[in-house]
């Protein structure tokens, strides 16, 4: 196994080009099995393939992507989930689906939802194939044979896992399927989906090493199949899927997005999942950091590659590429789109773990930069203050206010639209102009542990857990034991220690958040405006006058978003029944 390594975007290149119809069997994709697995070496570009085409779920790190195979692009999962504010204009689809949200067809023949629906058919029928075709490799052992096979069943239930919080239960489809294969597979029921998740990640788990060496980071390991079914377990424990009644109702087949009723010991599935993950941690060296330097450490954690926290990332060592993929370089063209909300910066704390005022009537600068000295280290690592060189890059000419304004537009977007232009994922970077986005982070389970704990009202265990997060964070302990208060504070712990890592979407909406349609996802939403020495806009901080909070735009909310739609096009072939609402 040690000379098979993860070669980064080789399968997604290679995998470029394939057809809408999300069962049919893609052209020229088996690239003759009886070649690819001959040997050894010949089956990594099917294994990397494999691992390149599972791992891209709604993730938006790849070029401009028009056909929306690997999701949405330019922000929009941040924008729409109350992260980040809505960019300025109206082609983007930030600025449409903050105000109009998913669409099953956005009126060009492609959908507007969070990942591409039919490329996770496309990416499970890759690893279908490396698992039915493995052992005809001559070169390698039965043992390796199997890590491999294992590995593909976790490549695969990860896949479902996206897919089950978004859309609920979808069509499971168990083998590589071919022209004479039937290809009208109906949607499972939201606990087959889940039964199937957790099959793979049980069947996984035992085979696959405890942890990988350096050299094969990005391989899964045992833990990364356990904390995939802990995800899995915590979605279905969440009020939206864990409930007698759906969210809207969708007849008789209400079993798709509700599992019928409300069962506490889903919470206790979730951990009993949650301490496994915290087990196989615990015995292969993966840990929280904390040395109690709290910027430095949640810096390391969630930007530094290879970092005993981060459980599995997406290994790219590329320049982030594309317009889309500038999104997430604050020095790329559309690095200013990535101002943060006003609600998002109130969710942190102030260092010493009190609440942060700002002005709503305006204020001097010199206020908003004493305010903005005095927040959370976790504020200080994620975001650059107007005005302010890069905390998390401190002493870098490469992160000084003056190139981070001239770069991607700072005014009207980064700077004066939002409070704070996003440095997340590059703490110590320098000149590097790449970032492996962290999937799953040990923080995760830790947070699960504390919500579930708290939802069965045993707030004494739940605390500890919590409060190792919030140690890190170098903020103080929380002792509220109030069940309905400590939820409050677990949830607002979610949103900010994973700020930007495609969770706020999915938890607010699997919560069913109280806020959701006051100020998260839809509502009013706010961010800063100010004015300037020189009427236009600042690059260094004798350059501002005043700030204040302000209105910016209102975002849209409708029930029926809590999961996305299936793409129409699929659901006009006759045999998917769509969400309700669409």
């Amino acid at each position: 196994m040690k000379n098979i390594i993860l070669i980064g975007f080789l399968g997604l290149l290679i995998f470029s080009s394939c057809e809408n119809q999300f069962l049919e069997k893609p052209q020229g994709s088996d690239l003759n099995v009886d070649t690819v697995f001959v040997s050894q070496q010949n089956s990594l570009s099917a294994i990397s393939q494999a691992y390149a085409m599972s791992l891209t779920s709604g993730l938006t790190l790849l070029d401009y992507d028009p056909g929306r195979e690997h999701g949405v692009f330019q922000g929009v999962i941040a924008h729409f989930s109350g992260e980040l504010n809505a960019i300025k204009f109206n082609w983007e689809e930030s600025w449409k689906i903050s105000r109009v949200g998913f669409m099953a067809d956005a009126g060009n023949g492609a959908p507007l939802s969070s990942d591409g629906f039919n490329f996770n058919y496309k990416s499970i029928r890759q690893s279908n194939l490396v698992i039915e075709n493995i052992d005809k490799v001559v070169d390698m052992t039965d043992d390796e044979k199997e890590v491999v096979k294992a590995e593909m069943k976790t490549l695969i239930a990860y896949r479902y896992q996206e897919m089950f919080k978004r859309y609920g239960g979808v069509p499971l489809v168990k083998s590589s399927l071919s022209a004479n294969d039937d290809l009208k597979i109906s949607r499972a029921s939201l606990q087959e989906t889940l039964d199937y998740i957790v099959q793979l990640c049980d069947e996984a788990a035992p085979v696959l090493p405890a942890s990988q060496e350096r050299i094969y980071k990005g391989r899964v390991t045992k833990g990364v199949a356990l904390a995939i079914k802990a995800e899995a377990l915590l979605f279905a424990a969440r009020p939206l899927f864990n409930s007698t009644t759906p969210y809207l109702d969708l007849g008789e087949n209400n079993s798709l997005i509700c599992f019928g009723n409300t069962d506490k010991q889903r919470w206790q599935d979730a951990i009993n999942a949650s301490k496994a993950v915290l087990d196989w941690a615990a015995a292969s060296g993966c840990h929280i950091i904390d040395t109690n330097s709290p910027l430095d450490d949640y810096g390391t954690a969630v930007s530094t590659p290879n970092n005993p926290e981060v459980i599995l990332a997406y290994k790219n060592q590329f320049p982030i590429p594309g317009p889309n993929g500038h999104y997430y370089s604050p020095h790329g063209p559309s690095g200013g789109a990535n101002a943060m909300s006003f609600w998002m910066l109130k969710q942190y704390a102030k260092e010493d773990g009190s609440e942060q005022e700002w002005a709503h009537e305006e204020a001097s600068y010199a206020e908003y930069a004493s305010k903005m000295n005095e927040m959370e280290p976790r504020y200080k690592a994620s975001a650059a203050a107007a005005g302010f060189d890069a905390w998390n890059n401190p002493n870098d000419e490469h992160w000084t206010s003056t190139v981070l304004a001239n770069s991607s537009t700072w005014s009207g977007r980064g700077g004066t639209e939002g409070c704070g232009r996003r440095v997340k994922f590059w703490y110590h970077a320098g000149t590097r102009d790449w970032f492996e986005f962290p999937l799953y982070r040990l923080a995760e389970t830790y947070l699960g542990l504390a919500e579930a704990y708290n939802e069965l009202g045993k707030a004494d265990l739940a605390l500890p857990y919590l409060n190792v997060i919030r140690d890190r964070a170098g903020l103080p302990d929380i002792t509220e034991t109030n069940q309905e208060q400590l939820r409050k504070i677990i949830r607002r712990e979610w949103a900010v220690e994973f700020y930007e890592e495609n969770h706020q979407l999915w938890d607010v909406k699997h919560w069913k958040h109280e806020d959701i349609a006051n100020g998260i996802i839809g509502g009013i939403k706010k961010g800063f405006a100010f004015t300037y020495v020189n009427g236009s806009y600042g690059l260094v901080a004798d350059d501002y006058l005043t700030y204040v909070t302000e209105e910016k735009y209102t975002g849209f909310w409708n029930t029926n978003q809590y999961l996305e739609p299936i793409p129409a096009y699929e659901i006009n072939k006759g045999y998917l029944i769509q969400n309700p609402g669409y």
